[in-house]
């Protein structure tokens, strides 16, 4: 999601508190993978230690602003999550048609083809980012919407895999990130203050799909 300013005010309180929901999520994943043997849930691990490793090498290579960098790799998860959902959904269009797909007991206790190793991805992703923030910051308020964002949606997406249920209505959630995509790509554009005509071609779409 959206970062917010760096280095804005937060209380100690605040960031214990998020700090420690996210020690015990990730106790908790790390139990059901290494004790109960839920090996499929090991790609929410992957997807945390892929995005912290393209933090690392967006950090050595490009820039260490911490906004910057959580920017960078927040455009690399909405790339990869767009055209990884996209895909989901046009295969299964294709073998089970458009009004069979979105029937609730499909999106309720169906699974398409890709679709939980998407979400676990995905569900490593909002735990990278919420270390990411808590560590340098990047939110402000006493109650940072960003972090609840994040910590709501680990909440449904883990416990939704944990169950296995829900797993086609939230891949169906992520389709905003091919919104969000232009959202981070205009952020990392003004970041390095190219306003060319990409820039403003990119504003005018992602203004446009905003009020659509």
């Amino acid at each position: 999601m959206p970062p917010h300013r760096a280095g804005a005010a937060a209380g100690g309180d605040t960031t214990a508190f998020f700090a420690a929901t996210l020690v015990l999520w990730a106790v908790w994943v790390g139990f059901e993978i290494g004790v109960r043997g839920r090996r499929e849930l090991a790609a929410v691990a992957a997807g945390f230690a892929f995005f912290q490793a393209a933090n690392t090498a967006v950090r050595a290579a490009v820039s260490r602003d911490p906004l910057f960098v959580n920017t960078a790799v927040s455009l690399l998860h909405s790339s990869l999550t767009s055209v990884s959902v996209i895909f989901i959904l046009v295969n299964q269009w294709r073998h089970k048609g458009f009004e069979n797909m979105f029937e609730h007991a499909e999106l309720f206790g169906g699974r398409w083809v890709g679709a939980y190793s998407a979400l676990c991805f995905s569900s490593g992703y909002f735990a990278y980012d919420q270390l990411d923030m808590l560590r340098y910051r990047l939110y402000s308020g006493w109650i940072p919407g960003i972090l609840m964002h994040h910590l709501i949606l680990l909440i449904c997406f883990t416990l939704a895999l944990y169950r296995n249920v829900t797993i086609n209505y939230l891949i169906l959630t992520l389709v905003c990130e091919v919104h969000l995509f232009f959202s981070y790509f205009l952020k990392a554009l003004s970041f390095i203050e190219k306003i060319s005509l990409a820039f403003k071609a990119c504003n005018r779409l992602f203004y446009s799909l905003f009020i659509y």
